[in-house]
């Protein structure tokens, strides 16, 4: 027995895969997830935001259990996909939260749609990163999209673990049992297209400007989450953003990149704090 439900939903032409959280009447929130991973990398935070909130994780095309695309990843075609999704659910005005490549989706809904967007939350990531971080990031996509497979979940796991020692324990195995599919062979092969990868490289450059322009529209309050120790953000682009955007703040977190899967019981405090604090007006 499950705490949640699948779902699926046909947006522009491709099978979006979804699980549903909580109760519906509750206030909804959409999570979205980073590149190269799914929705379950979610479930630890969902199981505890599901006593208060409508939760809705998605599968972004070309990971998990979503079709892959012909047409590609540019950040638009992933936003307009979220925006036909809470559409087509009838979900209505929600709060929006992403993580990693997750956040650039993110700020392009809430700056396209800042109606239907109540409360941002913006874990470690932003309209760009610094050098280092794209370095980082295009190194670890492509170590990880030239993994051929594993024999076992056994031996997945030990990768998983070396990979990201820094993790809580649940992550990995979240990741070995929803990040892998059986080929033909017999083999654990990565389910997202490795046509994902290329997110991480100069395909995405022109969609900079976009999402700093993004950033001056996406007028609901925003919760800007950063790891102190990881290398996506410097404290430049973090003052940039929370001046750019009309209501930001920034919470800095004692981890890396992952802060929900390093510290999850601080994220999942600070979120609940957060999307629960009514507006002050002056």
């Amino acid at each position: 027995m499950h705490d949640y439900q699948d779902g699926e939903v046909r947006v522009g032409g491709l099978k979006m895969h979804y699980l549903e959280w909580g109760t519906p009447g509750k206030p909804p929130l959409v999570m979205l997830h980073g590149l190269n991973v799914q929705a379950h990398t979610w479930d630890p935070i969902s199981r505890r935001l599901a006593s208060d909130y409508h939760v809705f994780t998605p599968d972004l095309r070309g990971h998990g259990e979503s079709d892959w695309s012909k047409t590609g990843y540019r950040v638009r075609s992933m936003s307009n996909d979220i925006s036909l999704f809470v559409d087509a659910l009838g979900i209505g005005e929600f709060d929006l939260l992403g993580h990693s490549a997750g956040v650039r989706v993110a700020l392009s809904l809430a700056g396209e749609r800042p109606d239907i967007v109540k409360k941002l939350i913006l874990s470690d990531a932003g309209p760009e990163t610094t050098r280092a971080g794209a370095e980082f990031m295009r190194d670890f996509i492509q170590r990880t999209v030239s993994i051929r497979g594993f024999r076992n979940s056994a031996e997945a796991r030990e990768y998983y673990k070396k990979e990201h020692p820094e993790w809580v324990e649940e992550f990995i195995d979240l990741h070995v049992e929803h990040q892998l599919r059986k080929n033909w062979a017999g083999k654990l092969v990565l389910k997202a297209d490795p046509d994902v990868q290329w997110i991480t490289g100069s395909a995405s450059l022109p969609d900079i400007p976009y999402l700093w322009k993004m950033c001056a529209q996406a007028s609901m309050p925003t919760l800007l989450m950063i790891g102190r120790t990881s290398n996506v953000l410097d404290e430049g682009i973090v003052e940039k953003m929370t001046t750019v955007m009309p209501d930001a703040v920034a919470l800095w977190f004692e981890t890396g990149h992952y802060i929900p899967r390093e510290q999850p019981e601080e994220f999942i405090a600070a979120v609940q704090d957060f999307l629960a604090a009514e507006k002050v007006t002056a």
